[in-house]
């Protein structure tokens, strides 16, 4: 890559840029082009920039005359370069911050007398920044040996079970699956059992209906993950033993305490 100095008023914006820069934007990078000077070159192509067109404007309004350019190949075509200032906006958007280290990092900065809103960071950004982080580290700490077991008490007149559920859909896909001929059978019952997705439960009535059934029906529809009593229940009804060995070792630890 070489690189060259030439006269800004030599230089064209892209007229077809896809990227627009705010005056925030446009702000942020005056402020890092008179802080610390231009550290990487703009890309031109046929006196065109493709890539830097913020900091083309962003000189000119600091009055710069001169600033540091790389050429495109010279075999590349509109199209080619049309496709390189798209890929290099799109592939800076693709990064993300670690707003653990940015947060860190900012406030270091900050302590040592740095104007971090020079560097494109107002101070809301850092508030939202601390506020995710705060709740990222708040989940991280939230296991407890409490679980809330939802309670399903009566609180209405018991549903009827076809309000329960609606497979009409099923029904009218099940019945064009029976009426369409030479199906190989195997194919069919698959069609069959693939038409069961199509039947749609209202999870409301089905919460209402549970504390009429009889403990039996209350079980099977447990088993099925209509109504879910404990979240360890989903995980092969592993709850009463995994709370035995808990509350064991939670014992073990104060005696050894």
């Amino acid at each position: 890559m070489e690189l060259e100095t030439v006269a800004i008023e030599s230089l064209t914006l892209d007229p077809q840029n896809a990227r627009r820069h705010s005056s925030r934007n446009l702000d942020a990078i005056k402020a890092s082009l008179d802080k610390f000077g231009q550290r990487k070159p703009i890309v031109v192509h046929q006196g065109t920039v493709i890539a830097g067109n913020g900091t083309l404007e962003a000189a000119r309004l600091l009055g710069w005359k001169e600033i540091s350019i790389s050429r495109c190949p010279d075999d590349w075509d509109s199209d080619t370069a049309k496709a390189y200032a798209l890929a290099d906006n799109r592939s800076s958007e693709l990064a993300e911050w670690d707003s653990s280290v940015l947060v860190s990092q900012l406030a270091e900065l900050d302590e040592n007398g740095w104007d971090v809103g020079a560097l494109g960071f107002t101070g809301e950004d850092v508030k939202e920044m601390q506020k995710g982080e705060q709740i990222l580290s708040d989940d991280e700490n939230a296991y407890t040996a409490v679980v809330n077991i939802p309670q399903y008490e009566i609180v209405g007149e018991k549903p009827e079970i076809h309000d329960l559920y609606d497979y009409s859909k099923m029904t009218a896909l099940c019945e064009e699956i029976g009426n369409t001929p030479n199906l190989d059978p195997a194919v069919k019952l698959f069609l069959f059992a693939a038409a069961n997705r199509h039947i749609v439960f209202n999870y409301k009535k089905i919460a209402e209906y549970y504390p009429h059934a009889t403990p039996e029906i209350q079980k099977l529809m447990e088993k099925s993950a209509l109504i879910i009593i404990d979240i360890n229940d989903a995980i092969h009804y592993g709850y009463v033993d995994f709370m035995d060995e808990l509350n064991r070792l939670e014992k073990a630890d104060r005696s050894e305490g």
